[in-house]
C-alpha cells in the first residue's frame, strides 16, 4: 500500500507545455557547467600546477560564497519586487549569463610571473644557471620573498575573481531560474516532473565536464606549464562560455506565471522574519545543509584518490579514471530521473526523500571496498593504430559506487526543489504573498555556506593529511587518511539528514487541502478587487 494518496492527472492550467520544460530545463546544463566546469578546475590547475598555497586557495573560494549567505537573499527579495515588461526574472537571469560567461575566461590572468623560480615541496626555489642559494641565505630569503608576494597576488585576484563570478554572476543567474520554475505550476507532482527536466540537462553536462581538465592539459601540452601561456585553462572556459550562452539564453524565452494580485509589498525584515518562523522550510533546510556539508568537506579527496592511490600517481591516468567515475555517476543519474520521479508521485516526495538519503549514506560507505588499485580491479584493452597505440583501463569496482551515487544521491536535488515549490504555497497561505526569489534565495545561500565552510576545511584536511605536492607518490597513511574521511564524513551527514526529515510535515494530502485553501483565497482576492 503506498504511504501517501497516488498521484493524481493535473489540470490542464498546471501541466507545464513540453517546449516550456525544456527551455526553462535546458538552464541546468549552464548551471552545471558552471558549477562543475570552472569552479571545478580552480583547486587542481591553482593548487597543483601553480604551486599557490592549498589553505589560501581554499580560503578564496570559500569567501564568495559566505558572501552568498547574505547577497543570495537580497537577490531574491528584488527579485520578486521586480516589475518591468519582461517580468520579474528574465532581466536578472540575462545580467548574470553575461557577466559569469566574461568572468569565467578573466578567471585564469592571474598576475603571475614564475618564469624564473621552480616549484618542489610547496616551496620555490631559483633556477639561473643551477645556483645554489648563498651560504649566508640572501638568496634564499629573496627567493622566498618573492614567493610569498606572488602566492598574496594571486589570492587576491583568485579571491576577486571568485567572488564576482559566482557571489554576482552565477547568483543573478540561478536564483531567478529556480525561482521561475518554483512559479511555473502549482501541482503538487507536476512540479517534480518540471525539474526534472533542469536536472536531466544538468545531469547531461555532467558526461562534460569532467573532461575539461584533462582537455586543458591537453591544450597546454604540459600540465607543468597550465596557465604560464594561459592556452590550455583559457581556450577551455571560451568553451564554456559559449556553452553557457547557449544552454541558459533559452530560459528567457519561458514566462513565470501571472500571479494573483498582492498585498502591499513586504518590507526585507519583515520577510526574513516569517522567513525564519517557515518550520517546515528550516527542516529541510538543515537536512540539506548537513548533507551537503558531509559530502563537500571531503569532496576535493576524490582527485587525489583517484590520481594517487587508484592511478598510482600517474597524474592523466589518474584524472581520466575520475573523468570516467563522474561520468558513469550522471549516466546513471540521467536514467533515474525518471523513475526517481515516478517514485515520488506514487509514495511522495518526503518518503522519496528518506530513501534516496538512506541508499546515499549505504553508496558512500561503499568506496572503501571499491576504491582498490589492485591489478585484478583493473579492465585494460590496447588499441593500436600503426605505429601508435594507447591503453584504456577501467577500474571496475568502482562504478558500483557511482551507479549508487547517481541512481540515489544525484537525485535528491530534483525531490528537495520540488518541495520548496511546496514550502512556497504554505507560505502564501501563511503570509499572503509569492515569494519563490526569495525562499530559493534563502535555501541556496544555506546551501553555499555549507560548501564555503567545507572550502576552507579542504585545505586545512589537505595539508593535514600529509600530501607532498612534489612527489609522484602519497604514503599509506595519507592515502588511508582520505579514505576514513570519505567513508566516514559522507554517510554521517546522510543519516542525521533523515533524523531531521521525519519531522517534515507537508505531505500530498496537506498540499491538496492547502492548494484548495489558496484557490479559495484568490477567488475572494479578485471579486474584491473586481467589485472595489
Amino acid at each position: 500500500m503506498p504511504l501517501q494518496p497516488t498521484r493524481t492527472s493535473s489540470q490542464p492550467k498546471d501541466q507545464v507545455p513540453r517546449r516550456k520544460r525544456f527551455l526553462w530545463g535546458l538552464g541546468g546544463f549552464a548551471d552545471a557547467t558552471i558549477t562543475y566546469g570552472l569552479n571545478g578546475m580552480v583547486n587542481v590547475i591553482y593548487i597543483n600546477a601553480l604551486a599557490v598555497n592549498a589553505v589560501l586557495v581554499s580560503v578564496a573560494c570559500a569567501i564568495p560564497r559566505f558572501l552568498d549567505f547574505f547577497t543570495d537573499p537580497l537577490i531574491g527579495f528584488l527579485s520578486d519586487r521586480t516589475r518591468s515588461r519582461w517580468g520579474r526574472r528574465r532581466p536578472w537571469l540575462l545580467a548574470g549569463l553575461l557577466i559569469t560567461a566574461v568572468l569565467g575566461i578573466l578567471l585564469w590572468f592571474p598576475p603571475l610571473d614564475r618564469s624564473d623560480l621552480t616549484v618542489a615541496a610547496g616551496q620555490v626555489q631559483p633556477v639561473e644557471a643551477g645556483q645554489a642559494a648563498t651560504a649566508d641565505g640572501v638568496s634564499w630569503w629573496r627567493t622566498a620573498a618573492k614567493a610569498v608576494t606572488v602566492d598574496w597576488q594571486v589570492f587576491l585576484y583568485l579571491a576577486l575573481m571568485m567572488t564576482l563570478m559566482n557571489a554576482v554572476g552565477y547568483a543573478l543567474f540561478t536564483i531567478p531560474h529556480y525561482a521561475m520554475g518554483y512559479e511555473m505550476t502549482t501541482d503538487y507532482d507536476e512540479r517534480t516532473h518540471l525539474f526534472k527536466w533542469r536536472f536531466v540537462a544538468f545531469a547531461a553536462a555532467g558526461f562534460i565536464t569532467p573532461w575539461l581538465m584533462p582537455l586543458a592539459m591537453w591544450f597546454e601540452g604540459d600540465q607543468a606549464n597550465l596557465l604560464k601561456g594561459s592556452q590550455g585553462a583559457v581556450t577551455v572556459s571560451l568553451l564554456v562560455a559559449a556553452v553557457v550562452l547557449l544552454t541558459g539564453l533559452p530560459s528567457l524565452l519561458c514566462k513565470e506565471r501571472i500571479v494573483p494580485p498582492q498585498k502591499q509589498r513586504m518590507p526585507f525584515k519583515q520577510a526574513v522574519r516569517i522567513t525564519l518562523g517557515n518550520r517546515p522550510f528550516w527542516l529541510l533546510v538543515a537536512c540539506n545543509f548537513i548533507a551537503r556539508f558531509g559530502m563537500a568537506v571531503t569532496g576535493i579527496f576524490f582527485y587525489y584518490v583517484f590520481v594517487y592511490h587508484i592511478g598510482r600517481g600517474e597524474q592523466l591516468r589518474g584524472v581520466a579514471l575520475l573523468a570516467v567515475f563522474f561520468n558513469s555517476i550522471n549516466i546513471a543519474n540521467f536514467l533515474a530521473l525518471s523513475p526517481i520521479a515516478a517514485l515520488s508521485g506514487r509514495i511522495g516526495k518526503k518518503p522519496t526523500l528518506l530513501v534516496l538519503l538512506g541508499m546515499s549514506a549505504v553508496a558512500y560507505a561503499s568506496l572503501w571496498f571499491t576504491f582498490t588499485s589492485s591489478e585484478k580491479s583493473f579492465i585494460n584493452h590496447t588499441i593500436s593504430f600503426g605505429a601508435a597505440s594507447w591503453t584504456l583501463s577501467l577500474q571496475w569496482p568502482s562504478l558500483i559506487t557511482a551507479l549508487l551515487i547517481g541512481v540515489f544521491t544525484n537525485t535528491m536535488p530534483m525531490i528537495t526543489n520540488a518541495m520548496i515549490a511546496d514550502i512556497c504555497d504554505y507560505d502564501e497561505l501563511t503570509s499572503g504573498t509569492r515569494r519563490e526569489g526569495f525562499y530559493g534565495a534563502v535555501y541556496t545561500s544555506i546551501e553555499k555556506m555549507a560548501l564555503s565552510i567545507s572550502l576552507l576545511f579542504q585545505g586545512v584536511l589537505l595539508v593535514a593529511s600529509g600530501f607532498n605536492a612534489s612527489q609522484a607518490t602519497q604514503t599509506p597513511e595519507t592515502i588511508r587518511y582520505w579514505m576514513l574521511a570519505l567513508v566516514i564524513t559522507q554517510p554521517v551527514g546522510f543519516l542525521l539528514g533523515i533524523i531531521l526529515l521525519l519531522f517534515y510535515p507537508l505531505s500530498r494530502t496537506r498540499m491538496a487541502v492547502l492548494r484548495q485553501e489558496l484557490e479559495s483565497g484568490r477567488a475572494v482576492a479578485f471579486t474584491n478587487q473586481a467589485g472595489g
